[in-house]
């Protein structure tokens, strides 16, 4: 099937080409592919009610109001016999610039509020997720008691360390 010339070269027949129908499928493929894998990569996923609740339950934990922060606070915890302290960074989510302004202006009687309550905890009164809540619902009654009712949204914990 090889021919030799005068020369004594060998020459290889020509690798048959692909018939023209065959290139065309084969780019109508990839046209299709990357057609469909556009589609697929652009939909929306399919949100189920229950995953709606979850979803619209996210949108509550986002920051809606102006954080205030305060400055930190070390207090030793009410322990008899071993001296145990609690540090904790808060920041104050308020419900608009006025109650912010309000809350800039009281920040020291808001720091004594919290500083009494805080220093009457039991250790075993900050240990685990619910009491940290329960300390959050406490800080928060006792902030709005300064700044008016309804004006805090939540406390947020930045730090929270008990030694």
């Amino acid at each position: 099937m090889s021919e030799t010339t005068d020369d004594g070269v060998v020459l290889q027949p020509a690798a048959p080409r692909p018939p023209k129908v065959i290139l065309g499928l084969l780019a109508g493929n990839l046209a299709v592919s990357a057609f469909i894998l556009f589609k697929v990569m652009g939909a929306q996923p399919h949100v189920t009610p229950a995953h709606a609740a979850e979803i619209q339950e996210g949108v509550r934990k986002e920051v809606v109001g102006p954080l205030i922060a305060l400055d930190p606070f070390v207090v030793n915890l009410d322990e008899q016999g071993t001296p145990r302290y609690l540090k904790l960074t808060v920041q104050v989510e308020v419900k608009d610039g006025g109650v912010a302004r309000t809350l800039d202006k009281n920040k020291t009687l808001v720091r004594d509020a919290l500083l009494g309550h805080l220093s009457g905890l039991k250790v075993s009164e900050t240990l685990g997720a619910e009491s940290k809540d329960r300390i959050r619902a406490e800080m928060e009654e006792r902030v709005s008691e300064i700044v008016g009712e309804g004006g805090v949204r939540r406390i947020v914990f930045e730090e929270f360390v008990v030694q």
